[in-house]
């Protein structure tokens, strides 16, 4: 059996692939990109931008026990161009064992939301 990887810079697209499911009414989304491998265990990499509800926000954050990081964090080097959070972004991590640098933003003027997420 066979599998073809995917690859696309469309945020439906990669919110689609990313979650499973086409994203709700209460999420904008503004710019997007995802690869995942052929291999079967799903190695992918993805980046969002879009602008949440806050209450949507604040739901995810509690629904997948994230925590605020403050230690330093840099870009991954093959971050596209528009992914930029801002100074007044919160920065976000997963309470895993098994993290791998995936990162969630939070811009608590705008409400404009950067995502992060690597599983190699």
């Amino acid at each position: 059996m066979t599998s073809c990887s995917k690859n696309t810079n469309d945020p439906n697209e990669t919110f689609k692939y990313w979650s499973g499911f086409v994203a709700p009414k209460n999420i904008k989304l503004l710019k997007g990109q995802y690869w995942q491998s052929s291999h079967f265990s799903k190695e992918y990499i993805m980046y969002l931008k879009f602008k949440p509800t806050k209450k949507f926000w604040n739901e995810y954050i509690e629904i997948n026990g994230m925590s605020e990081e403050k230690n330093e964090w840099t870009i991954p080097a093959d971050a596209p161009q528009w992914f930029k959070p801002s100074e007044n972004s919160k920065r976000y991590y997963r309470n895993e064992e098994f993290d791998q640098g995936s990162r969630y933003f939070y811009d608590t003027k705008t409400n404009i939301c950067y995502i992060y997420e690597i599983q190699l």
